[in-house]
């Protein structure tokens, strides 16, 4: 993995979108050393063994895990921004954690077949129920701060705020 070693470079999370089979590759961590589009492209290029002018690169909306439905990435997701650098809108990241999805232009969309939809949205709507039944109850009761104040001292005197 890249090593940050300046408070001026980027540390992004990419993934790599793959339109033929409908996957999505597990997270990596990139470096940038600035917030222009060509390095981004660069270090994709490096990494995926894609060529640098078949990248393509979408900024999912959300934050980090960017969970959204593999049906919808392709077509929901603005792909190549008209923007040569990182900060600037529409991809406007900034601060280290960004997340992108990337692919190969040149890879097709795969066709799906009624079936394939109904498994995949059966596969998905169970993924999304089990990340969604984390239980977030606590076994102990939450109990009020109360705050006494020594009066004693000031017995007589007058309040002064």
């Amino acid at each position: 993995p890249d090593t940050v070693t300046s408070t001026n470079q980027l540390s992004l999370f990419v993934r790599h979108w793959h339109p033929a089979t409908l996957t999505l590759d597990p997270f990596h961590e990139i470096v940038l050393d600035s917030y222009y589009v060509d390095e981004l492209k660069e270090k994709l290029s490096e990494k995926s063994g894609i060529a640098e002018e078949y990248i393509d690169f979408a900024k999912p909306s959300g934050f980090f895990p960017c969970d959204m439905s593999v049906l919808n990435i392709h077509s929901d997701l603005e792909w190549n921004p008209k923007t040569t650098s990182l900060d600037a809108w529409p991809i406007q990241i900034n601060e280290d954690g960004g997340v992108l999805f990337y692919k190969d232009s040149r890879e097709e969309l795969k066709t799906l077949t009624q079936d394939e939809r109904n498994e995949l949205l059966t596969k998905e709507s169970a993924r999304a129920g089990a990340a969604s039944t984390i239980s977030t109850y606590s076994p102990r009761k939450e109990r009020p701060l109360k705050i006494y104040l020594d009066r004693r001292c000031c017995v007589g005197e007058a309040d002064v705020d």
